[in-house]
């Protein structure tokens, strides 16, 4: 038995954050019903098919169902179709949340509250109701009504600006979206967090999260800099402002690199070893880490003449023998056939009924009496409506068809 189990949850979510917070619920074996409407559809649908044998995979009229990004954020829910801008469509939403115990919505705020969907509307029907809201800078404040995604709600909080080459403008990383990701876990948590408020008094309750402010919730260092010593940080590359050497150094071949992070003396200690304790380590200054930092570039570029003649594994393999912290920088392609991550099943195979075997990522972390692997794809748009309208709501089948015909279900 899953640890959620009949729990029901109703994704209005769009895109990453919020439809990968209640996917790890699912995953969890929480009931998820995933509500789109065909002409508003999750954007993640539309991001592309997989490329099978150098070609495309399509399938005509099929487009919306083949995208891997969406199926690794919606596995294991149902899909149901609904208009919630329709009178009648609303009504249905009202009526699957009397019979849910959590609502996720990601929408511009006032949305909500413009279809008469808002929690103090669904907390009347269902007062034990969770319901979150995950918007670019939460539901009040100057801003709230700001329409972004990912790189732009981390570039306001201050983490774009953050990284960089040392004495340059910030190039950031906005192409990676990691807002998104943290985002969705600060949901997860907040919504089982609300729940277990709930198990504990019977009340339900409604989470008003903001990304940006997630996206500043890393930068406690660079905030606290500015607070108590009105200094403004900036990037330093892959440096770091306590440890040295530290950062990714070349190795021999075609772009190879290594991650090497010498925390403390210790480790200082033991990169001497690893390297023979060659001319350039034996600086009486360098034993501590403010000496180490003061001579910063000319370790730096010792270490570099090093690792450019070892191949990167034995450089790894010396340095972690010796103690020191290294890893190899792995490309995507390295590290989809790590044989560490393979062990750990990381990546799990299921089958879509229309693109066949795929393999996705399962949830980060493993539990010794509860299984959480992988066990099944995303869902076919409408999929489920039948089951939801039907089974769910109690309608009969000419209703359902009738509410279909009318767009309302659609």
């Amino acid at each position: 038995m899953l640890p959620l189990q009949g729990l029901r949850v109703l994704d209005l979510g769009w895109v990453w954050a919020g439809p990968m917070a209640v996917c790890y619920l699912a995953d969890l074996g929480a009931e998820v019903i995933k509500l789109e409407h065909t002409e508003r559809l999750d954007n993640s649908r539309l991001r592309g098919a997989p490329i099978i044998n150098g070609k495309k995979f399509s399938i005509p009229g099929k487009s919306i169902e083949l995208g891997p990004f969406y199926h690794n954020s919606n596995r294991h829910k149902l899909s149901a179709r609904l208009n919630l801008k329709h009178p009648k469509g609303a009504e249905l939403f009202r009526a699957l949340t009397a019979k849910s115990d959590v609502v996720l919505e990601n929408f511009t705020p006032g949305t909500m509250e413009d279809l008469g969907l808002d929690y103090p509307a669904l907390a009347r029907l269902k007062p034990d109701l969770v319901m979150i809201s995950l918007s670019t800078a939460g539901q009040t404040g100057p801003i709230a009504d700001l329409r972004g995604y990912a790189p732009v709600i981390s570039a306001y909080s201050g983490m774009e600006a953050l990284v960089g080459y040392e004495g340059e403008p910030p190039t950031g990383m906005l192409n990676f979206g990691l807002n998104d990701s943290s985002s969705g876990v600060h949901a997860l948590f907040a919504m089982m967090a609300a729940l277990l408020y709930r198990e504990e008094t019977g009340q339900g309750q409604y989470i008003d999260m903001s990304q940006m402010e997630v996206g500043a919730a890393p930068l406690a260092e660079a905030m606290l800099e500015y607070q108590f010593n009105g200094t403004v940080m900036q990037s330093i590359g892959n440096r770091h402002r306590l440890y040295c050497p530290h950062g990714a150094f070349p190795c021999a071949g075609e772009d190879r690199w290594i991650a090497v992070s010498v925390e403390h003396d210790d480790h200082w200690q033991a990169l001497r070893t690893a390297l023979g304790d060659p001319e350039w380590t034996r600086d009486d200054s360098c034993r501590t880490a403010a000496g180490r930092l003061a001579s910063r570039s000319r370790l730096e570029t010792e270490l570099t003449r090093w690792t450019a003649t070892q191949s990167r594994e034995a450089a790894v393999e010396q340095l972690v023998a010796a103690g020191v912290p290294a890893t190899p920088v792995l490309s995507m392609e390295e590290q989809f056939v790590d044989p560490h991550f393979a062990a750990r099943q990381t990546r799990q195979q299921t089958v879509h009924p229309l693109l066949g075997e795929e393999m996705l990522y399962r949830l980060p972390w493993q539990m010794s009496a509860t299984s959480i692997s992988i066990r099944g794809s995303a869902p076919q748009l409408g999929e489920h409506d039948d089951y939801v309208y039907g089974d769910i709501l109690g309608l009969d089948i000419e209703t359902i068809r009738d509410l279909q015909q009318q767009k309302i279900i659609y």
